[in-house]
């Protein structure tokens, strides 16, 4: 899968969706609402996308049981990424969704910011090169 389709993209073994946007929608039906809207205002099939939460459980669970020694060590060492990953998984657990937005720049990350908000969009983050912003 490429970065472009991967809502579980990854750096250094640790949940790292590089250049996205990632928002946590309770329901299922405001999570397709959301990505329709994201649609209409011109965001590619490519490049947003929904997350279900049994799927980003599966994935995760996937991911972390094939992760390397070295990875797997990197959880020892507390990080921003392990706190918003363990928020995700919880929130996963309760039934939200995730919907995904590829937006490297600034004008698509304010468009999508406030197309996810309005939708009911909340511990929305950007995953930029090297810091992940809260929106």
């Amino acid at each position: 899968m490429t970065e472009a389709k991967n809502p579980l993209s990854t750096a250094l073994g640790t949940y790292y969706p590089k250049h996205y946007v990632v928002a946590v929608i309770d329901d299922p039906a405001g999570a397709a609402g959301a990505l329709a809207d994201l649609r209409a205002a011109g965001f590619a099939e490519a490049v947003a996308e929904i997350c279900p939460g049994p799927t980003f459980i599966a994935n995760w669970r996937d991911f972390a049981a094939n992760r390397t020694f070295l990875q797997r060590a990197a959880d020892l060492f507390p990080a921003e990424e392990q706190a918003a990953v363990e928020e995700y998984l919880a929130e996963a657990e309760r039934g939200a969704s995730f919907v995904t937005v590829h937006a490297p720049g600034q004008a698509e990350r304010d468009r999508a910011r406030a197309i996810l908000h309005d939708r009911g969009g909340h511990a929305m983050r950007y995953y930029g090169d090297r810091t992940i912003t809260d929106l």
